[in-house]
């Protein structure tokens, strides 16, 4: 679900962040997006009373599936979302040190952008036994602080940062449509690579039998 969600707002992005920033950040929670709302307010040409709200709400919507996922799943989960290669379990592993030492206070890394993955911590704290309630509160009140600190970080920049949205905005149309074009190819690849296989599989059969019809029958 989250996956699909984000492939189908990656090329809006850069269209909503140039039409309508306030549309982005409550759509999606963009940071970048909150951003440049705040650089808007500044100059008078966008407005706090909804965006904000709302790209609280939608930057924590899923997170709560995660968390329920890890609560239904236990550490089953983890290895389904992180993988299970030596260096997927050093993610899990991570994840666990931070939730074992800080709790349901270590929600507050997913919001900094380091090498943690949000999903893994969020549905380990679900199979820590972290309450649903707690969870919640605590992942709302750090979405506060952290969204509101971009709009302030926007509001502080002013007019000086209107060049920079615009040169960010054009150039993430440019990746954006890089990174779609990018996943095409890689699913026409393997799509061939399976055909293949299939196509291997039913030859080896098509010989196996023809093999046994050809022995003699005793």
């Amino acid at each position: 679900m989250t996956v699909a969600y984000g492939l189908v707002f990656l090329p809006l992005r850069p269209i909503l962040l140039a039409m309508s920033p306030e549309a982005l950040a409550a759509i999606t929670g963009s940071r970048v997006a909150l951003v440049a709302v705040g650089v808007l307010t500044r100059t008078g040409e966008a407005t706090l009373w909804w965006s904000l709200p709302l790209a609280v709400l939608s930057i924590m919507k899923f997170h709560w599936v995660y968390w329920w996922a890890g609560r239904l799943w236990g550490d089953r989960v983890l290895t389904r979302l992180s993988g299970s290669t030596p260096r997927a379990l050093r993610r899990i592993a991570r994840a666990e040190r931070l939730v074992h030492r800080y709790q349901v206070l270590a929600i507050a890394v997913t919001y900094i952008p380091l090498p943690v993955a949000r999903e893994v911590l969020l549905a380990t704290l679900g199979a820590s036994g972290t309450k649903l309630r707690t969870f919640l509160l605590v992942d709302l009140g750090v979405a506060v602080v952290t969204q509101t600190l971009c709009v302030a970080l926007g509001y502080a920049v002013g007019e000086r940062g209107l060049p920079l949205l615009a040169e960010y905005a054009k150039w993430a149309g440019v990746v954006s449509i890089g990174v779609i074009v990018a996943m095409v190819l890689t699913w026409w690849r393997r799509r061939r690579a399976d055909c293949a296989d299939e196509r291997a599989d039913l030859d080896a059969e098509a010989d196996a039998a023809d093999e046994v019809s050809r022995r003699p029958t005793p």
